[in-house]
């Protein structure tokens, strides 16, 4: 990854105190990247298409998408942005409190990049985010 370009983080999830939660984390770790939220699956996919290829290959997004939401859950989310050719290569992470081993699979099946389980970030949720913002700085991101 070349070192001009920023990782931004977009939350997509129904749930307010999930999102702050996420949100101080990263305030925590002291992570001063752009974050940006959704409440479903429609909000997140219209975020990102409003987004132009240049900006995606300077600033890549990694999501951070739960999976019980309304209008648009996160499994039809991943199906709708993996038909995408634009975000098709989306770096996604599932933050769920699911434990059902089908919407693991399923979720594996679109190429999430990792399935958390929400229960076990609320115990160490800034470790979590540390981590993700490691793995931000030390991949290499898809061309857009």
């Amino acid at each position: 990854m070349s070192a001009n370009r920023e990782v931004q983080f977009l939350i997509v999830d129904d749930d307010e105190v999930d999102r702050e939660a996420i949100r101080r984390a990263f305030k925590t770790e002291k992570i001063l990247n752009n974050i940006f939220e959704a409440e479903n699956g429609v909000e997140a996919f219209e975020f990102l298409k409003s987004k132009n290829k240049n900006d995606l290959q300077n600033n890549p997004i990694i999501v951070l998408l739960d999976l019980n939401m309304p209008k648009m859950n996160g499994l039809e989310f991943l199906s709708k942005l993996r038909l995408d050719e634009d975000l098709k290569r989306t770096i996604v992470f599932v933050i769920s409190t699911s434990d059902d081993d089908d919407d693991k699979i399923k979720a594996y099946d679109f190429n999430v990049a990792g399935f958390v389980k929400k229960g076990a970030i609320n115990l160490s949720i800034s470790k979590c985010i540390a981590m993700l913002n490691t793995y931000s700085k030390i991949i290499e991101f898809p061309p857009y």
